[in-house]
C-alpha cells in the first residue's frame, strides 16, 4: 500500500490515505482506499474506563501505546480504464464526508474506549474458555 496523502487534523492526530488497489484479472482491478489514523494511548486515557486502572498496563503492553483506526472503502472488478476515476471519487467523497468526524476533539477518546472494551471482552472470553 502506498500513502497518497497525509493530513494533520485539528485534534492533534494525523490521517493517512493509502492506495490499496491492485490488478485482479486481465484488465480488472480491485480499487481500495484505506484511511488510517494512529491514536496514541497513555495510562491516563484508561483510568476512567471500567477496569481501566486494573488492566491499563496489560492493554498498553498489548497495543504498544498505539491504536490504529482504519476505515476501508473498496470496489471490486473495476475496468482498468475506470480505476483512477473510481479511486479519486472514493477519495474525494471520503474526505468530504468523514474528515470532520475524524477531526472531532472526542474522536480519539471514542477509539480508545471502543478498543479497550473489545480488549476486555476478548480477555474475559478467553478466561471463560480456559475454565
Amino acid at each position: 500500500m502506498e500513502i497518497i496523502e497525509r493530513c494533520d487534523l485539528p485534534n492533534g492526530l494525523t490521517v493517512e490515505f493509502l492506495d490499496a488497489s491492485r490488478k485482479v484479472a486481465g484488465d480488472r482491478w480491485y480499487v481500495g482506499l484505506v484511511t488510517r489514523i494512529p491514536v496514541p494511548v497513555s495510562r491516563d486515557d484508561l483510568l476512567a474506563l471500567p477496569e481501566g486502572p486494573k488492566l491499563a498496563d496489560e492493554f498498553l503492553e498489548k497495543t504498544g501505546g498505539i491504536i490504529t483506526f482504519e476505515l476501508k472503502k473498496e470496489r471490486n472488478f473495476i475496468d482498468e480504464r475506470e480505476k483512477d476515476r473510481i479511486f479519486e471519487g472514493i477519495h474525494s467523497r471520503l474526505k468530504a464526508h468523514v474528515l470532520d468526524y475524524l477531526a472531532h476533539e472526542s474522536f480519539a477518546v471514542g477509539v480508545i474506549r471502543r478498543e479497550f472494551e473489545e480488549f476486555r471482552e476478548r480477555r474475559q472470553w478467553w478466561r471463560e474458555q480456559k475454565t
